[in-house]
């Protein structure tokens, strides 16, 4: 009788001993939380230079003589023919020319700087003034005076490209989402 109640015995403090093993080793480790705005910061900080600025959206313009002319996204706005020609016959030019050499500098002390030709693309940012990233570093908030907040949509961004979303007015056309494409110097 003794044999039966040690091995009973013997027998569930195994069961319970390997129980415990196997659900601790089911469980399920916990990876740590990745703070992207936090690596975005890095990505930001530094020197950009502007590549290109581009149609955010396929549109159509109505000419004069009753055609439309589809306008392709994605087209760059600075050397796109169909573009020139539309921008030289409604603007006497084409004013994105202005912005070949724009850069972009992003300080880690949240300061900016632009060097280039900004009234069209981004008038209330001025040329410096301070930076934040929000909404977890989806948008690049601008402040060139503190009354003055200019936020602009990250489209994309790692640590050599960013595209940045922008809304220019033009005269008789509305407001045109572009795509200012920028490259880490």
């Amino acid at each position: 009788m003794k044999s039966i109640f040690t091995f009973k015995r013997v027998g569930t403090s195994l069961l319970f001993l390997c129980s415990l093993v196997f659900f601790g080793s089911c469980s399920k480790k916990e990876a740590p939380e990745t703070d992207y705005a936090a690596i975005k910061k890095v990505w930001l900080t530094g020197s950009w230079k502007q590549q290109d600025i581009t149609l955010g959206v396929s549109t159509s313009v109505n000419l004069p003589d009753g055609t439309k002319l589809p306008l392709i996204a994605g087209s760059s706005m600075i050397s796109d023919p169909t573009i020139n020609a539309l921008l030289s016959a409604l603007l006497g030019g084409n004013p994105f020319l202005a912005t070949v050499n724009n850069s972009f500098t992003f300080g880690a002390d949240g300061t900016y700087s632009i060097d280039g030709a900004t009234d069209l693309i981004m008038p209330q940012a001025e040329k410096a003034g301070k930076w934040e990233l929000e909404v977890y570093g989806a948008v690049i908030a601008l402040y060139s005076s503190a009354d003055v907040r200019a936020p602009y949509w990250v489209n994309s961004m790692n640590e050599k490209e960013m595209s940045v979303g922008l809304i220019v007015k033009f005269p008789g056309l509305g407001d045109v989402p572009l795509n200012l494409l920028l490259e880490k110097q």
